[in-house]
């Protein structure tokens, strides 16, 4: 079996967290919720296609990890 990377076991104490605290568990839902509010946003208000809703949001997660993994590194 593949052990996990970082990022898998920093995920897997933040579900394990959640699971223990209320606090925790509602912002981790309310993050988990916000790309799909999004590219709700994108598509009813702005009339933006599914495809290039979902293909921005992707970015904007992609570089906010990126951005993320970088300060951490620094």
């Amino acid at each position: 079996m593949e052990q996990p990377n970082q990022q898998q076991l920093r995920s897997l104490r933040l579900t394990a967290l959640a699971r223990d605290n209320q606090v925790v568990a509602d912002l981790n839902a309310s993050i988990a919720e916000t790309p799909d509010s999004l590219v709700k946003e994108l598509m009813d208000t702005h009339g933006w296609p599914a495809h290039e809703a979902l293909s921005a949001v992707q970015q904007l997660q992609e570089k906010a990890l990126k951005d993320t993994s970088e300060q951490a590194a620094a």
